[in-house]
């Protein structure tokens, strides 16, 4: 009998029910329930996930050593990288012997806040002028009621805009070591309820604004981080089989190529590594189509040194809440030492640093015509089962 013409219903409060499900799915399949076994239990999965039923595994490599001068990040670090694509751990762990072997690299978190809004309608453009009049006279009891939902907030800017009959109430939050989705929603609404019950102007209300998981230049949020290195001639060369000037020339001419197709995102390939580290490091991997906005630079400093940075500007991450407590994200944060409060800005660091070293590797093999012969040797374009 075919699965679809089975009756479905999912068993509510019965985990073993669910399962049963699972099994019945897969009547008829190759496929065996004990492919998606797990040791996380339902209450461990509780508020991750629904329905739940077991797991997917995602292989687990390390990356590096990489050698990291930062803030918060310093000294040298081997990086668990999650991935289903070969030769991406190979690229990146190559882009990190580099760096390593060059002196290591810099970097700066320069900004770190989350944002949320909330739309307001109102009956008029008169209506809307009184409306954020009112919110600005009223700034102090809006702080309070904001920083009232949780002992990590603080409210950082308030900002107001009109469209049509609208009016959208921006806040910008610090939201400590969380990723800061959760807390910001109940921040923002507190501040919707507020003002809905205090203000009188308020015809109808849509909170959260639904901006995220979506790249929006004026709306970028999450931490603001960039990594560098300066590469010496030797290694460089010995280990890419190329030249700092091809290597110059690529990067200059891809991002060209990525301008005039109307890109804007000008890098050779940083939502792989971010992607991978996401899945690591237990993020919100939803994000990353937000966060993978990074720009790749490049300059001679010296005849042969050549200078390379990356600049993220919406990393959306966080080391404790969402999925960092579940048991395999609290080992991968602390083969790093990113475990729980106080270690976001580090994880930043340490991520940014990977992505540069991934980004020179990729384009390193791009250079020395290695990229297409690396897929086929580790079995990307080889595909089995």
């Amino acid at each position: 009998m075919p699965v679809l013409s089975i009756p479905l219903t999912i068993p509510r409060d019965d985990f073993q029910g669910r399962v049963a499900l699972v099994k019945r799915l897969l009547e008829g399949t190759p496929g065996q329930y004990e492919t998606l076994a797990t040791y996380l239990t339902e209450e461990q999965a509780k508020g991750k996930i629904e329905n739940f039923v077991g797991a997917i595994p995602v292989p687990l490599g390390l990356c590096g050593p990489i050698e990291i001068h930062g803030q918060y990040a310093e000294g040298c670090f081997v990086v668990p990288m999650a991935t289903l694509e070969g030769a991406l751990v190979a690229s990146y762990s190559r882009g990190a012997k580099i760096i390593s072997q060059c002196g290591g690299c810099e970097t700066l978190v320069y900004g770190d806040s989350f944002l949320r809004a909330v739309q307001f309608t109102t009956r008029s453009l008169a209506q809307s002028a009184k409306l954020i009049e009112w919110c600005r006279n009223h700034a102090a009891e809006i702080r309070e009621v904001i920083q009232r939902c949780s002992s990590v907030v603080s409210l950082l800017d308030t900002s107001y805009e009109c469209l049509g009959d609208s009016v959208i109430v921006t806040i910008r939050l610090g939201t400590g070591d969380a990723m800061g989705s959760n807390i910001g929603s109940k921040s923002v609404g507190a501040l919707c309820d507020y003002v809905t019950e205090h203000s009188g102007l308020v015809e109808d209300v849509v909170v959260p604004y639904p901006e995220d998981k979506k790249y929006i230049p004026m709306r970028r949020k999450g931490k603001m981080v960039i990594a560098r290195t300066v590469l010496k001639r030797e290694p460089f060369t010995s280990i890419t089989r190329t030249t700092l000037e091809k290597l110059a020339r690529f990067i200059t001419n891809f991002k060209n190529m990525l301008a005039l197709h109307g890109g804007c995102s000008l890098n050779v390939h940083a939502a792989n590594g971010m992607a991978a580290m996401f899945q690591a490091f237990g993020q919100d991997m939803a994000y990353v189509g937000e966060c993978s906005q990074a720009i790749l630079e490049c300059n001679f400093a010296e005849p042969d040194s050549l200078e390379v940075s990356v600049t993220l500007p919406t990393l959306i991450i966080g080391t404790v809440g969402g999925g960092t407590g579940l048991p395999a994200f609290q080992a991968t944060l602390g083969m790093i030492d990113c475990r729980g409060s106080g270690k976001a800005r580090k994880l930043a660091e340490i991520m940014a640093a990977v992505i540069l070293a991934g980004e020179i590797g990729c384009a390193a093999a791009h250079c020395a015509h290695e990229f297409i012969p690396a897929h086929e040797r580790m079995g990307k374009n080889r595909p089995q089962g």
